[in-house]
């Protein structure tokens, strides 16, 4: 049996910010259904702004693209800035140039998204803006992406509270999952939002 990894990738800079909550969050429901599931917080992609080659030479950009290149699923939780993602997450993205052959990008890898706002407008249309870029680096985005318009969805102990948001981010998870796994010719039961 495949066992699917997943790459979780926050756009916050702030430590306890809420996407770094829910992409630790989107972790535990991927390693509760089997998978493996590395968690990049914010901080973590404090990468100089983006140019050809840089990721040679800095560890830290290396073990990021590392993950990616062998992740069959990616996870884009973001913070709304002004109507669109976060500049630090887009410039995280921006090194994928660096993924080379045989799967350049996140060529062929299911991308979930999910848009965190003080507020749905600008969340839904940050929601609109990652999932375009998932095209663009040639991924599949699921066929739900996820708004969270408030910090007020996670509860103490970072549990979603709103069975709302639980539900949409559970099936968001096992889409990246499922598509992995029909990939791979497997559909286990397990797998299932319902379960």
């Amino acid at each position: 049996m495949v066992t699917p990894h997943v790459v979780l990738v926050s756009g916050s800079l702030r430590s306890g910010s809420t996407s770094d909550r829910i992409a630790q969050w989107c972790a535990d429901r991927c390693t509760e259904r089997s998978a493996t599931a590395r968690v990049f917080t914010g901080g973590e992609l404090d990468f100089p702004f983006y140019r050809p080659g840089l990721s040679d030479s800095h560890g830290a950009i290396r073990e990021f693209l590392g993950e990616l290149d062998r992740a069959d699923g990616v996870v884009l939780i973001s913070p709304t800035y002004h109507g669109t993602l976060s500049g630090l997450l887009k410039n995280a993205l921006d090194y994928t140039n660096d993924l080379g052959e045989p799967r350049p990008f996140l060529d062929g890898r299911t991308i979930g998204c999910v848009a965190v706002g003080a507020g749905t407008q600008g969340a839904v249309s940050t929601l609109g803006t990652l999932r375009d870029i998932a095209h663009a680096l040639r991924g599949w985005p699921t066929p739900l992406g996820v708004v969270v318009p408030h910090a007020g969805v996670l509860a103490p102990g970072d549990e979603v509270a709103e069975q709302h948001h639980r539900e949409k981010l559970t099936e968001m998870v096992c889409q990246v999952l499922s598509s992995t796994l029909v990939r791979a010719g497997e559909l286990p039961e397990s797998v299932g939002a319902g379960t």
